[in-house]
Protein backbone atom coordinates (compact mmCIF):
# COMPACT_ATOMS: atom_id res chain seq x y z
CA UNK A 1 0.00 0.00 0.00
CA UNK A 2 1.11 3.26 -0.67
CA UNK A 3 0.50 6.05 2.11
CA UNK A 4 -0.06 9.49 1.82
CA UNK A 5 -0.02 12.38 3.88
CA UNK A 6 -3.22 14.09 4.46
CA UNK A 7 -2.84 17.57 2.22
CA UNK A 8 -4.74 21.14 2.51
CA UNK A 9 -7.56 21.32 0.13
CA UNK A 10 -5.63 24.61 -1.51
CA UNK A 11 -2.46 22.16 -1.48
CA UNK A 12 -4.27 19.23 -3.38
CA UNK A 13 -5.42 21.62 -6.12
CA UNK A 14 -2.37 23.34 -6.79
CA UNK A 15 -1.04 19.77 -7.28
CA UNK A 16 -3.40 18.23 -9.52
CA UNK A 17 -2.96 20.77 -12.03
CA UNK A 18 0.82 20.45 -11.59
CA UNK A 19 0.04 16.42 -12.38
CA UNK A 20 -2.03 17.37 -15.07
CA UNK A 21 0.96 19.91 -17.32
CA UNK A 22 3.66 17.02 -16.26
CA UNK A 23 1.97 14.46 -17.64
CA UNK A 24 1.31 16.90 -21.26
CA UNK A 25 4.66 17.72 -21.08
CA UNK A 26 5.87 14.87 -23.08
CA UNK A 27 3.38 15.82 -25.69
CA UNK A 28 4.83 17.55 -29.13
CA UNK A 29 5.99 19.68 -29.59
CA UNK A 30 7.23 20.13 -25.52
CA UNK A 31 8.73 16.34 -25.78
CA UNK A 32 9.91 16.33 -22.31
CA UNK A 33 9.13 13.11 -21.44
CA UNK A 34 10.47 12.62 -17.84
CA UNK A 35 8.02 14.90 -17.35
CA UNK A 36 5.13 12.64 -18.07
CA UNK A 37 6.39 9.34 -16.51
CA UNK A 38 6.95 11.54 -13.63
CA UNK A 39 3.21 12.53 -13.91
CA UNK A 40 1.91 9.25 -14.00
CA UNK A 41 3.62 8.06 -10.70
CA UNK A 42 2.08 11.26 -8.96
CA UNK A 43 -1.37 10.29 -10.13
CA UNK A 44 -1.00 7.16 -8.83
CA UNK A 45 0.21 8.38 -5.25
CA UNK A 46 -2.26 11.45 -5.41
CA UNK A 47 -5.03 9.08 -5.79
CA UNK A 48 -4.43 6.63 -2.82
CA UNK A 49 -6.29 6.98 0.04
CA UNK A 50 -8.91 8.85 -1.95
CA UNK A 51 -12.70 8.41 -1.54
CA UNK A 52 -14.66 8.27 -4.92
CA UNK A 53 -16.13 11.63 -4.89
CA UNK A 54 -12.66 13.45 -4.62
CA UNK A 55 -10.64 11.34 -6.75
CA UNK A 56 -13.35 12.03 -9.56
CA UNK A 57 -13.17 15.47 -9.05
CA UNK A 58 -9.28 16.19 -8.57
CA UNK A 59 -8.58 13.67 -11.75
CA UNK A 60 -11.24 15.93 -13.63
CA UNK A 61 -8.70 19.29 -12.49
CA UNK A 62 -5.83 17.00 -13.84
CA UNK A 63 -7.22 16.52 -17.02
CA UNK A 64 -8.49 20.07 -17.68
CA UNK A 65 -4.67 21.07 -16.98
CA UNK A 66 -3.21 18.00 -18.98
CA UNK A 67 -5.86 18.87 -22.14
CA UNK A 68 -5.70 22.52 -22.04
CA UNK A 69 -1.96 22.24 -22.30
CA UNK A 70 -2.20 19.34 -25.34
CA UNK A 71 -5.31 20.36 -27.30
CA UNK A 72 -6.94 23.33 -27.18
CA UNK A 73 -5.65 24.12 -30.18
CA UNK A 74 -9.19 22.63 -31.50
CA UNK A 75 -10.27 26.43 -29.86
CA UNK A 76 -8.98 28.18 -33.86
CA UNK A 77 -12.48 26.58 -35.12
CA UNK A 78 -14.05 28.65 -32.10
CA UNK A 79 -13.58 28.96 -28.04
CA UNK A 80 -15.93 27.16 -27.04
CA UNK A 81 -15.55 23.87 -29.80
CA UNK A 82 -12.05 24.22 -27.72
CA UNK A 83 -13.97 24.35 -24.14
CA UNK A 84 -16.41 21.64 -24.86
CA UNK A 85 -13.71 19.06 -26.30
CA UNK A 86 -11.49 20.02 -23.26
CA UNK A 87 -14.06 19.72 -20.76
CA UNK A 88 -15.45 16.04 -22.24
CA UNK A 89 -11.97 14.42 -22.52
CA UNK A 90 -11.35 15.43 -19.28
CA UNK A 91 -13.88 13.37 -18.14
CA UNK A 92 -12.16 10.35 -18.77
CA UNK A 93 -9.28 11.38 -16.81
CA UNK A 94 -11.77 11.91 -14.07
CA UNK A 95 -12.84 8.37 -14.35
CA UNK A 96 -9.15 7.06 -14.64
CA UNK A 97 -8.63 8.48 -11.37
CA UNK A 98 -11.36 7.16 -9.75
CA UNK A 99 -9.86 3.32 -11.02
CA UNK A 100 -6.80 3.81 -10.41
CA UNK A 101 -8.04 5.17 -5.92
CA UNK A 102 -9.55 1.26 -6.20
CA UNK A 103 -6.65 -0.55 -8.04
CA UNK A 104 -3.99 1.25 -5.83
CA UNK A 105 -5.35 -0.71 -2.53
CA UNK A 106 -4.38 -4.15 -4.09
CA UNK A 107 -1.72 -6.10 -4.49
CA UNK A 108 -0.69 -6.01 -8.07
CA UNK A 109 -1.18 -2.07 -8.34
CA UNK A 110 1.61 -1.71 -10.15
CA UNK A 111 0.73 -4.37 -13.24
CA UNK A 112 -2.54 -3.35 -13.04
CA UNK A 113 -2.77 0.80 -13.26
CA UNK A 114 -0.75 0.60 -16.15
CA UNK A 115 -3.86 -1.56 -18.00
CA UNK A 116 -6.32 1.06 -16.71
CA UNK A 117 -4.47 3.80 -18.32
CA UNK A 118 -4.34 1.65 -21.71
CA UNK A 119 -8.35 0.61 -21.17
CA UNK A 120 -9.07 4.64 -20.47
CA UNK A 121 -6.97 5.77 -24.00
CA UNK A 122 -8.75 3.02 -26.01
CA UNK A 123 -12.58 3.84 -24.66
CA UNK A 124 -11.51 7.91 -24.94
CA UNK A 125 -10.64 7.20 -28.48
CA UNK A 126 -14.14 4.97 -29.71
CA UNK A 127 -16.67 6.92 -27.42
CA UNK A 128 -18.78 8.91 -28.40
CA UNK A 129 -18.72 9.79 -32.14
CA UNK A 130 -15.53 7.90 -32.82
CA UNK A 131 -13.76 9.37 -30.04
CA UNK A 132 -10.73 12.04 -29.81
CA UNK A 133 -7.45 9.26 -29.07
CA UNK A 134 -5.03 12.06 -29.60
CA UNK A 135 -2.39 12.37 -26.34
CA UNK A 136 -1.69 8.96 -25.35
CA UNK A 137 0.82 7.62 -23.23
CA UNK A 138 3.09 5.53 -26.32
CA UNK A 139 3.65 9.27 -28.19
CA UNK A 140 5.50 10.47 -25.97
CA UNK A 141 8.05 8.21 -25.92
CA UNK A 142 9.23 8.86 -29.99
CA UNK A 143 12.65 10.40 -28.99
CA UNK A 144 13.52 7.67 -26.25
CA UNK A 145 14.79 4.46 -26.34
CA UNK A 146 11.34 2.82 -25.02
CA UNK A 147 10.48 3.82 -28.71
CA UNK A 148 12.09 0.26 -30.11
CA UNK A 149 9.05 -1.67 -29.07
CA UNK A 150 6.14 0.69 -31.13
CA UNK A 151 7.09 -2.38 -34.24
CA UNK A 152 6.30 -5.21 -31.55
CA UNK A 153 3.70 -4.12 -29.50
CA UNK A 154 2.85 -0.84 -30.82
CA UNK A 155 1.44 2.39 -29.47
CA UNK A 156 -0.82 0.61 -27.12
CA UNK A 157 1.49 -1.78 -25.54
CA UNK A 158 4.16 1.11 -25.55
CA UNK A 159 1.39 3.19 -23.32
CA UNK A 160 1.31 0.25 -20.65
CA UNK A 161 4.71 0.23 -20.53
CA UNK A 162 5.17 3.82 -20.16
CA UNK A 163 2.87 3.41 -17.39
CA UNK A 164 4.59 0.47 -15.44
CA UNK A 165 7.87 2.38 -15.15
CA UNK A 166 6.59 5.01 -13.96
CA UNK A 167 4.05 2.98 -10.87
CA UNK A 168 7.50 0.94 -10.63
CA UNK A 169 9.03 3.70 -9.54
CA UNK A 170 7.08 4.71 -7.50
CA UNK A 171 6.52 1.39 -6.04
CA UNK A 172 10.40 1.05 -5.52
CA UNK A 173 9.91 4.12 -3.42
CA UNK A 174 7.56 2.23 -0.94
CA UNK A 175 8.85 -0.60 -0.87
CA UNK A 176 12.64 -0.85 -0.01
CA UNK A 177 12.91 -4.69 -0.10
CA UNK A 178 11.99 -4.91 -3.29
CA UNK A 179 13.46 -1.57 -4.79
CA UNK A 180 16.81 -3.39 -6.59
CA UNK A 181 14.57 -5.75 -8.47
CA UNK A 182 11.81 -3.29 -9.39
CA UNK A 183 13.97 -0.87 -10.59
CA UNK A 184 16.19 -3.43 -12.69
CA UNK A 185 12.77 -4.54 -14.52
CA UNK A 186 12.31 -0.74 -15.27
CA UNK A 187 15.22 -0.04 -16.47
CA UNK A 188 15.72 -3.45 -18.71
CA UNK A 189 12.58 -1.96 -20.76
CA UNK A 190 14.73 1.12 -21.44
CA UNK A 191 17.53 -1.29 -22.44
CA UNK A 192 15.25 -3.84 -24.31
CA UNK A 193 13.67 -0.99 -26.40
CA UNK A 194 16.91 0.61 -27.07
CA UNK A 195 18.43 -2.46 -28.34
CA UNK A 196 15.05 -3.63 -30.32
CA UNK A 197 15.95 -0.39 -32.55
CA UNK A 198 19.37 -2.31 -33.69
CA UNK A 199 17.02 -4.84 -35.05
CA UNK A 200 18.44 -4.47 -38.81
CA UNK A 201 15.85 -4.23 -41.49
CA UNK A 202 15.65 -6.88 -44.67
CA UNK A 203 17.11 -4.43 -47.50
CA UNK A 204 14.03 -4.50 -50.24
CA UNK A 205 15.00 -4.86 -53.46
CA UNK A 206 12.50 -1.98 -55.44
CA UNK A 207 11.93 1.45 -54.82
CA UNK A 208 10.17 4.44 -56.18
CA UNK A 209 10.93 8.29 -56.22
CA UNK A 210 8.23 10.34 -55.31
CA UNK A 211 7.42 14.02 -55.79
CA UNK A 212 5.59 15.49 -52.59
CA UNK A 213 4.20 18.79 -53.32
CA UNK A 214 3.20 21.56 -50.84
CA UNK A 215 1.38 23.95 -52.26
CA UNK A 216 0.28 26.30 -49.34
CA UNK A 217 -2.91 28.28 -49.58
CA UNK A 218 -3.40 31.92 -47.89
CA UNK A 219 -5.10 30.19 -44.65
CA UNK A 220 -7.51 33.98 -44.52
CA UNK A 221 -9.03 32.67 -47.96
CA UNK A 222 -10.92 29.86 -46.41
CA UNK A 223 -14.31 30.19 -46.79
CA UNK A 224 -14.59 32.64 -49.86
CA UNK A 225 -15.05 31.36 -53.38
CA UNK A 226 -11.48 32.05 -54.53
CA UNK A 227 -10.37 29.30 -51.90
CA UNK A 228 -11.12 26.36 -53.64
CA UNK A 229 -9.66 27.71 -56.94
CA UNK A 230 -6.34 29.09 -55.14
CA UNK A 231 -5.42 25.94 -53.47
CA UNK A 232 -5.55 23.80 -56.35
CA UNK A 233 -3.80 26.67 -58.92
CA UNK A 234 -0.99 26.39 -56.22
CA UNK A 235 -0.98 22.65 -56.54
CA UNK A 236 -0.09 23.22 -59.73
CA UNK A 237 2.55 25.58 -59.50
CA UNK A 238 4.50 23.66 -56.94
CA UNK A 239 4.28 20.62 -59.09
CA UNK A 240 5.91 22.61 -62.23
CA UNK A 241 8.45 23.95 -59.65
CA UNK A 242 9.05 19.70 -58.46
CA UNK A 243 9.52 18.76 -62.05
CA UNK A 244 11.79 20.81 -62.86
CA UNK A 245 13.90 20.27 -59.76
CA UNK A 246 13.40 16.25 -61.07
CA UNK A 247 14.98 17.52 -64.33
CA UNK A 248 17.50 20.17 -63.20
CA UNK A 249 19.39 17.52 -60.53
CA UNK A 250 18.38 13.95 -62.70
CA UNK A 251 15.50 12.32 -60.45
CA UNK A 252 12.76 10.74 -62.41
CA UNK A 253 9.94 10.23 -59.88
CA UNK A 254 7.69 7.82 -60.61
CA UNK A 255 4.37 10.13 -59.37
CA UNK A 256 3.60 12.56 -57.52
CA UNK A 257 1.69 13.30 -54.30
CA UNK A 258 -0.72 16.16 -53.35
CA UNK A 259 -2.02 16.81 -49.83
CA UNK A 260 -5.72 16.36 -48.42
CA UNK A 261 -7.87 19.06 -50.31
CA UNK A 262 -5.62 19.78 -52.84
CA UNK A 263 -8.64 19.91 -54.61
CA UNK A 264 -11.86 21.52 -52.69
CA UNK A 265 -13.93 21.15 -54.91
CA UNK A 266 -15.16 17.39 -56.96
CA UNK A 267 -12.78 17.44 -59.63
CA UNK A 268 -14.49 14.53 -61.42
CA UNK A 269 -17.81 16.81 -61.55
CA UNK A 270 -16.31 20.55 -61.48
CA UNK A 271 -14.53 20.84 -65.36
CA UNK A 272 -12.44 23.75 -64.21
CA UNK A 273 -11.15 21.77 -61.07
CA UNK A 274 -10.49 18.38 -63.82
CA UNK A 275 -9.03 21.10 -66.02
CA UNK A 276 -6.47 22.25 -63.75
CA UNK A 277 -5.55 18.14 -62.58
CA UNK A 278 -5.48 16.88 -65.73
CA UNK A 279 -3.08 20.25 -67.50
CA UNK A 280 -0.70 18.56 -63.99
CA UNK A 281 -0.72 15.26 -64.77
CA UNK A 282 0.00 15.56 -68.99
CA UNK A 283 2.73 18.06 -67.93
CA UNK A 284 4.54 15.64 -65.46
CA UNK A 285 3.34 13.02 -67.59
CA UNK A 286 3.31 10.37 -64.69
CA UNK A 287 0.48 9.97 -61.96
CA UNK A 288 -0.53 12.09 -59.28
CA UNK A 289 -2.27 11.06 -56.36
CA UNK A 290 -4.82 13.56 -55.65
CA UNK A 291 -6.27 14.73 -52.01
CA UNK A 292 -9.86 15.77 -53.10
CA UNK A 293 -12.93 16.55 -51.74
CA UNK A 294 -15.71 14.73 -53.64
CA UNK A 295 -19.38 14.73 -53.93
CA UNK A 296 -21.11 12.19 -51.58
CA UNK A 297 -23.39 9.32 -52.14
CA UNK A 298 -25.89 12.00 -50.89
CA UNK A 299 -27.42 15.11 -52.22
CA UNK A 300 -25.32 17.78 -49.52
CA UNK A 301 -23.12 15.36 -48.69
CA UNK A 302 -19.35 14.97 -49.33
CA UNK A 303 -16.18 12.95 -49.15
CA UNK A 304 -12.62 13.30 -48.23
CA UNK A 305 -10.56 11.26 -50.36
CA UNK A 306 -7.74 9.89 -52.35
CA UNK A 307 -7.89 9.44 -55.66
CA UNK A 308 -4.95 8.13 -58.29
CA UNK A 309 -4.99 10.02 -61.50
CA UNK A 310 -3.27 8.57 -64.57
CA UNK A 311 -2.05 10.51 -66.85
CA UNK A 312 -3.41 8.44 -69.89
CA UNK A 313 -6.33 6.74 -67.76
CA UNK A 314 -7.51 9.59 -65.81
CA UNK A 315 -9.49 9.27 -61.86
CA UNK A 316 -8.74 5.59 -61.39
CA UNK A 317 -8.67 4.07 -57.89
CA UNK A 318 -10.18 5.79 -55.30
CA UNK A 319 -10.34 5.67 -50.83
CA UNK A 320 -12.96 7.43 -49.23
CA UNK A 321 -11.42 8.68 -45.60
CA UNK A 322 -12.85 6.34 -42.55
CA UNK A 323 -12.68 8.45 -39.47
CA UNK A 324 -14.10 11.90 -39.70
CA UNK A 325 -13.46 14.40 -37.29
CA UNK A 326 -17.14 15.17 -35.39
CA UNK A 327 -18.29 18.86 -35.47
CA UNK A 328 -15.01 19.38 -38.15
CA UNK A 329 -16.46 17.32 -41.33
CA UNK A 330 -19.35 16.48 -39.73
CA UNK A 331 -22.35 17.05 -37.25
CA UNK A 332 -24.02 14.20 -35.05
CA UNK A 333 -27.70 14.72 -34.57
CA UNK A 334 -27.39 17.18 -37.71
CA UNK A 335 -31.24 17.47 -37.82
CA UNK A 336 -31.24 18.23 -34.07
CA UNK A 337 -28.59 20.81 -33.77
CA UNK A 338 -27.89 22.54 -36.96
CA UNK A 339 -31.05 24.23 -36.30
CA UNK A 340 -30.39 25.22 -32.50
CA UNK A 341 -26.77 26.05 -33.36
CA UNK A 342 -26.46 28.22 -36.26
CA UNK A 343 -22.09 28.11 -36.17
CA UNK A 344 -22.68 24.96 -36.77
CA UNK A 345 -23.51 25.92 -40.86
CA UNK A 346 -19.22 26.84 -40.88
CA UNK A 347 -19.09 22.70 -41.30
CA UNK A 348 -20.90 22.87 -44.40
CA UNK A 349 -21.69 19.39 -46.52
CA UNK A 350 -21.93 16.97 -44.18
CA UNK A 351 -19.15 14.30 -44.64
CA UNK A 352 -19.89 10.46 -45.68
CA UNK A 353 -16.89 8.11 -44.28
CA UNK A 354 -15.65 5.45 -46.60
CA UNK A 355 -15.33 1.60 -46.31
CA UNK A 356 -12.46 -1.00 -46.40
CA UNK A 357 -8.81 -0.23 -46.01
CA UNK A 358 -7.14 3.10 -47.31
CA UNK A 359 -5.33 0.94 -50.07
CA UNK A 360 -5.03 1.66 -53.68
CA UNK A 361 -4.00 -0.06 -57.15
CA UNK A 362 -1.15 2.44 -58.18
CA UNK A 363 0.26 1.36 -61.28
CA UNK A 364 3.36 3.14 -62.60
CA UNK A 365 5.30 2.57 -65.54
CA UNK A 366 8.10 0.59 -63.18
CA UNK A 367 5.63 -1.37 -61.20
CA UNK A 368 2.43 -1.76 -62.83
CA UNK A 369 0.96 -3.64 -59.61
CA UNK A 370 1.87 -1.08 -56.65
CA UNK A 371 -0.03 -0.78 -54.08
CA UNK A 372 0.02 2.30 -52.00
CA UNK A 373 -1.53 2.86 -47.86
CA UNK A 374 -3.49 6.29 -47.78
CA UNK A 375 -4.24 7.58 -44.23
CA UNK A 376 -5.75 11.03 -44.46
CA UNK A 377 -5.18 13.44 -41.59
CA UNK A 378 -7.10 12.76 -38.24
CA UNK A 379 -7.21 8.92 -39.17
CA UNK A 380 -3.61 8.88 -38.24
CA UNK A 381 -4.96 8.56 -34.39
CA UNK A 382 -6.64 5.35 -34.89
CA UNK A 383 -4.76 2.21 -34.77
CA UNK A 384 -6.81 -0.38 -37.13
CA UNK A 385 -7.05 2.03 -39.89
CA UNK A 386 -3.52 2.24 -39.46
CA UNK A 387 -2.78 -1.00 -39.34
CA UNK A 388 -5.11 -1.36 -42.34
CA UNK A 389 -3.07 -0.10 -45.06
CA UNK A 390 -0.56 -2.71 -44.59
CA UNK A 391 -2.45 -5.86 -44.06
CA UNK A 392 -4.39 -4.86 -47.08
CA UNK A 393 -1.27 -4.91 -49.26
CA UNK A 394 0.07 -1.56 -49.32
CA UNK A 395 4.11 -1.35 -49.98
CA UNK A 396 4.20 2.36 -48.84
CA UNK A 397 2.41 4.52 -47.08
CA UNK A 398 1.58 7.99 -48.02
CA UNK A 399 -0.10 10.44 -45.56
CA UNK A 400 -2.05 13.14 -46.87
CA UNK A 401 -3.18 16.06 -44.45
CA UNK A 402 -4.62 19.42 -44.67
CA UNK A 403 -3.31 21.44 -41.23
CA UNK A 404 -4.37 24.51 -43.02
CA UNK A 405 -6.96 25.47 -40.08
CA UNK A 406 -4.16 24.65 -36.91
CA UNK A 407 -1.29 25.86 -38.52
CA UNK A 408 1.43 27.27 -36.09
CA UNK A 409 -0.68 25.89 -33.04
CA UNK A 410 0.25 22.38 -31.37
CA UNK A 411 -1.78 20.37 -33.60
CA UNK A 412 1.02 20.06 -37.04
CA UNK A 413 3.88 18.23 -34.86
CA UNK A 414 1.15 16.49 -32.76
CA UNK A 415 0.74 15.28 -35.63
CA UNK A 416 3.97 14.42 -37.38
CA UNK A 417 4.55 12.73 -34.22
CA UNK A 418 2.06 10.19 -35.38
CA UNK A 419 3.27 9.83 -38.31
CA UNK A 420 6.55 8.94 -36.47
CA UNK A 421 4.52 6.56 -34.81
CA UNK A 422 2.82 4.59 -37.67
CA UNK A 423 6.00 4.21 -39.33
CA UNK A 424 7.97 2.71 -36.47
CA UNK A 425 4.96 0.59 -36.31
CA UNK A 426 4.28 -0.55 -39.67
CA UNK A 427 7.73 -0.97 -40.95
CA UNK A 428 6.83 0.98 -43.44
CA UNK A 429 8.09 4.51 -44.95
CA UNK A 430 5.70 7.10 -44.68
CA UNK A 431 5.37 10.30 -47.03
CA UNK A 432 3.76 13.11 -45.56
CA UNK A 433 2.20 15.60 -47.78
CA UNK A 434 0.60 18.19 -46.00
CA UNK A 435 -1.49 21.65 -47.50
CA UNK A 436 1.57 23.48 -45.93
CA UNK A 437 2.91 22.44 -42.75
CA UNK A 438 5.57 20.11 -41.91
CA UNK A 439 5.82 17.56 -45.14
CA UNK A 440 8.78 15.04 -45.51
CA UNK A 441 9.63 11.57 -45.51
CA UNK A 442 9.53 9.67 -42.31
CA UNK A 443 11.73 6.29 -41.69
CA UNK A 444 11.12 3.04 -40.35
CA UNK A 445 13.04 4.23 -37.44
CA UNK A 446 10.73 7.20 -37.00
CA UNK A 447 13.39 10.04 -38.40
CA UNK A 448 11.95 12.58 -40.53
CA UNK A 449 13.99 13.90 -43.83
CA UNK A 450 13.53 16.94 -45.66
CA UNK A 451 11.11 18.50 -43.65
CA UNK A 452 9.67 21.96 -45.18
CA UNK A 453 8.62 24.46 -43.17
CA UNK A 454 4.81 26.05 -42.13
CA UNK A 455 3.33 28.24 -44.48
CA UNK A 456 5.40 27.83 -47.44
CA UNK A 457 5.13 26.33 -51.04
CA UNK A 458 7.55 23.57 -51.56
CA UNK A 459 8.22 20.36 -52.78
CA UNK A 460 9.93 16.93 -51.89
CA UNK A 461 11.47 14.45 -54.04
CA UNK A 462 11.99 11.41 -51.97
CA UNK A 463 12.85 7.71 -52.47
CA UNK A 464 10.97 4.93 -50.64
CA UNK A 465 11.95 1.53 -50.45
CA UNK A 466 8.78 -0.52 -51.44
CA UNK A 467 7.73 -3.53 -48.01
CA UNK A 468 5.60 -6.54 -47.49
CA UNK A 469 6.76 -7.22 -43.68
CA UNK A 470 4.17 -7.62 -41.26
CA UNK A 471 4.78 -6.07 -37.76
CA UNK A 472 4.00 -7.93 -34.85
CA UNK A 473 2.56 -4.89 -33.46
CA UNK A 474 0.25 -5.10 -36.64
CA UNK A 475 -0.17 -8.76 -35.97
CA UNK A 476 -1.67 -7.50 -32.80
CA UNK A 477 -3.81 -5.03 -33.52
CA UNK A 478 -6.50 -3.43 -30.72
CA UNK A 479 -6.30 -7.28 -28.64
CA UNK A 480 -3.85 -5.54 -25.98
CA UNK A 481 -6.55 -2.55 -25.81
CA UNK A 482 -9.09 -5.32 -25.83
CA UNK A 483 -7.18 -7.36 -22.74
CA UNK A 484 -6.17 -4.36 -21.08
CA UNK A 485 -10.19 -3.53 -20.82
CA UNK A 486 -11.14 -7.00 -19.62
CA UNK A 487 -8.20 -6.96 -17.14
CA UNK A 488 -9.43 -3.54 -15.66
CA UNK A 489 -12.89 -4.39 -15.36
CA UNK A 490 -12.20 -7.00 -13.55
CA UNK A 491 -9.58 -5.77 -11.35
CA UNK A 492 -12.02 -3.23 -10.60
CA UNK A 493 -14.67 -5.57 -9.53
CA UNK A 494 -12.51 -7.37 -7.05
CA UNK A 495 -11.84 -4.56 -6.03
CA UNK A 496 -15.62 -3.33 -5.25
CA UNK A 497 -16.05 -6.59 -3.86
CA UNK A 498 -13.19 -6.57 -1.57
CA UNK A 499 -14.96 -3.56 -0.41
CA UNK A 500 -18.13 -4.57 0.14
CA UNK A 501 -16.60 -7.62 2.13
CA UNK A 502 -14.52 -5.46 3.97
CA UNK A 503 -17.53 -3.10 4.95
CA UNK A 504 -19.88 -5.77 6.11
CA UNK A 505 -17.25 -7.53 8.29
CA UNK A 506 -16.70 -4.25 10.31
CA UNK A 507 -20.75 -3.75 10.49
CA UNK A 508 -21.05 -7.21 11.73
CA UNK A 509 -17.99 -6.81 13.86
CA UNK A 510 -19.75 -3.63 15.23
CA UNK A 511 -23.20 -4.88 16.28
CA UNK A 512 -24.02 -4.76 19.88
CA UNK A 513 -23.88 -7.53 22.10
CA UNK A 514 -27.05 -9.35 23.08
CA UNK A 515 -28.01 -10.89 26.46
CA UNK A 516 -27.12 -13.77 27.84
CA UNK A 517 -30.77 -15.22 27.12
CA UNK A 518 -30.42 -13.47 23.69
CA UNK A 519 -27.80 -15.78 22.40
CA UNK A 520 -28.84 -18.99 23.40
Amino acid sequence: MISRPRLPVGVSLLLAVCIGLLIGAGQAPMGVWPATMAGVALLTWFMADRRPGPAFGYGYLIGLAMNTLTVSWVSVLGIWVGVALVAYLSLWWALLSLVISRLVRLKFWPLLIPAAWVAMEFAAGKVPFGGFSWTRLGFTTIDQPMNGWLAFVGVTGVSYLVAAVANSALFAVADRGRRVRVLAGALAIFVVGGLLNLTPHAEPEERVSIAVVQPNVNRHEHGTASYARSVTNNALSETIFALAEARTSGAHPDFIVWPENATDVDPIVDAETRRMVERSVQLAGIPIFVGAVMDGPAPDTRQTSSLWWDPEAGPQDIYHKRDLVPFGEWIPYREFLLPRLPILKQIGRQSVPGEGPGVVDAPIAANPNLRVGTIICFELAYDDTSYDTVLGGGEIIVSQSNTNTYGGTFQPPQQLVLNRVRAMETGREVVVATLNSLTGLVDTRGRVHDLTAEFEAASRIVEVPLRSNINLAVRLGSSLAWASVVITLAALGWSLLRRSEATGSMAHNEQPRGTAHDQH
